[in-house]
């Protein structure tokens, strides 16, 4: 192999990608690696754990016709310590020689056939989806997920695709969101109703990767997707099972609702939060006319109140919440005004907003 040049923050930025993927501990050692494979004048780097596997390339000057595997997280801090804008490549015999100005590293290879095999998508089908839109809409549900291993099927979002119409939604069992946007125009025909589940980690990555696009491509296989973000690919395995029936909790619109601004809920909210104590952890919200009184008592800690004006239609009622749940729908939404709609003290408080649904449990407070 000759000396390849490789601009040093580039190869830092692919590496890096793929580092959320690579196992630092683990008994076997390849799935710590990067497979670096050259393609002529482009080199691709690969990583996976065998749940999510990542792929990022760039272009080189050179041509690198071979293919090897080298620690990801040694060969990421080495370029991390170099300062020059390019760096020199070289791979002899078992090793990859990294050289700048007038410092060299050695590093052990692996071979590139001990990598895993890149997973293959039967039964596939590809749609088009918009960046924003798509990170809207991970930022709108992700909040929600199930973080325990109880409900293994809740620990994903669930994604569902019809017609022209893209579905996200989420639920941790105590609250569920929702949202739904159109796909971009002149797609391939869907034909039957997709519906699968991708674990939390490869969405959280996935919205990570997503940045100056304006389209990707996702590509739908029985049991895995592949998005496809032009010079980044992320492949992920999918949740097994069925995520439950969550329209049988959504109850139709009520008539009872309040209008409140955002940003002062969000704030009085938090300010409550700081009294928060593991066994008093509610919040207590009091809707009378005109207004909402928002109050927190822990008794080894103290008290708070706070009244916020709001339009309120329905009769005079309180309510006990988690304020975590409505802090973190309050800090996604945009609205200088929000509105929730209530059923009763011991019923669900839902907020509808442009295709998107949020549905929070009360607690009884303490």
């Amino acid at each position: 192999m000759n000396n390849i040049k490789v601009e040093r923050k580039k190869l830092i930025e692919v590496l890096q990608k793929l580092n959320i993927v690579s196992l630092g501990k683990t008994t076997f050692p390849v799935l710590s690696t990067v497979l670096i494979k050259g393609e002529g004048k482009k080199i691709k780097f690969t990583s996976t754990n065998l749940e999510l596997t990542i792929t990022s390339q760039i272009e080189t000057s050179s041509e690198l016709n071979q293919s090897f595997c080298v620690s990801l997280v040694k060969f990421l801090s080495i370029l991390k310590e170099f300062t020059s804008e390019t760096i020199d490549l070289r791979l002899e015999k078992n090793f990859l020689w990294i050289t700048c100005e007038n410092c060299e590293f050695k590093l052990n290879i692996i071979s590139a056939e001990e990598f895993p095999s890149l997973p293959v998508l039967k039964d596939k089908q590809t749609i088009r989806l918009i960046t924003e839109i798509l990170k809207e809409m991970i930022n709108l549900t992700h909040f929600s997920v199930f973080t325990g291993e109880a409900n293994y099927v809740l620990t994903g979002f669930l994604w569902e695709v019809e017609a022209n119409i893209l579905k996200i939604t989420t639920s941790d069992t105590k609250r569920l969101a929702t949202v739904e946007r159109p796909l971009p125009p002149q797609q391939p025909e869907i034909g039957v109703k997709k519906h699968f589940i991708v674990p939390q980690r490869a969405v959280m990555e996935l919205s990570k990767l997503l940045k100056d696009q304006d389209e990707i491509k996702l590509t739908i296989g029985s049991n895995q997707v592949y998005f496809d973000l032009g010079d980044t690919q992320l492949i992920t395995q999918l949740i097994e099972g069925e995520f439950p029936d969550y329209q049988k909790v959504i109850p139709p619109e009520s008539e009872n609702k309040f209008k409140i601004n955002r940003e002062k809920f969000l704030n009085s909210l938090k300010r409550a939060n700081l009294l928060t104590a593991p066994e008093y952890q509610g919040v207590k919200l009091e809707l009378k006319k005109n207004k909402l009184i928002v109050s927190k008592t822990t008794p080894q800690l103290g008290e708070y109140k706070e009244d916020i004006d709001i339009e309120f239609k329905g009769k005079e009622l309180t309510l006990g919440f988690n304020p975590q749940y409505l802090i973190d729908i309050l800090k996604v939404l945009e609205e200088d005004e929000v509105i929730f709609e209530v059923y009763g003290s011991e019923k669900p408080l839902v907020l509808r907003n442009k295709g998107f649904i949020y549905l929070a449990l009360p607690m009884r407070l303490s």
